[in-house]
């Protein structure tokens, strides 16, 4: 046992295993239709994104009615911005499960879970994003083209693109729980939104991990 120990030296606790997440995957699984939107509408009466998130606060002069009409606004591009990266994190993630082929068969079924969920995320914020386009005021316009980006992230080493990943992962945590689970003044469903995006992020940061030290 102890030779295993000193042939493997940065083995992956238990609790990180690949088998953990696919696990925990399997549990948590949920429906953009089932679970998130549950038949609702956008409610323009609520802040999309929490003052800790937005900053507002730096805006004294604005009124009631104008702070949570930037903090809509903000809300949809901090949702588009996510948008944005699922589209090179689940092309990377694909990638790298090639290397799983003919191996870690676990291993390749949590990459390919990862790798599907993304595309799910990626879904999930354009259904909102047109949502969001049905109830505001028209004008507004998310300027970043996914694929561009993509195509200039996925140029970089993979460890580039996993340590960049690994970095959105962690900080999409922090974001929810530090901020976003906690504020009684959200809209519901936006909160709900990146209730279960953070539910499969949280192991897709532990996947992260796992194959940037691999």
């Amino acid at each position: 046992m102890i030779a295993a120990a000193q042939a493997v030296p940065h083995a992956a606790p238990r609790h990180k295993s690949y088998a953990h997440c696919l696990a925990a995957s399997k549990r948590i699984r949920w429906d953009i239709d089932r679970d998130v939107i549950r038949g609702r509408a956008i409610d323009l009466s609520k802040k999309f994104l929490p003052d800790g998130l937005s900053k507002i606060d730096g805006l004294p002069f604005l009124s009631g009615d104008e702070r949570r009409f930037i903090s809509q606004i903000q809300g949809r591009t901090y949702a588009n911005m996510f948008g944005l990266v699922e589209r090179f994190i689940g092309a990377k993630m694909l990638e790298i499960s090639r290397d799983h082929w003919l191996g870690n068969q676990l291993a390749l079924e949590a990459l390919v879970k990862f790798t599907d969920e993304e595309l799910k995320h990626q879904e999930l914020f354009r259904r909102i994003d047109s949502m969001m386009a049905e109830v505001m005021p028209a004008g507004y316009r998310f300027l970043p083209e996914p694929n561009e980006v993509a195509g200039l992230v996925l140029g970089k080493s993979s460890w580039a693109v996993l340590g960049l990943t690994c970095d959105i992962e962690l900080f999409t945590q922090a974001h929810y729980r530090q901020s976003i689970a906690h504020d009684p003044d959200l809209s519901e469903l936006w909160r709900d939104v990146f209730r279960y995006h953070w539910q499969e992020e949280s192991q897709h940061a532990i996947l992260d991990e796992l194959e940037w030290i691999r």
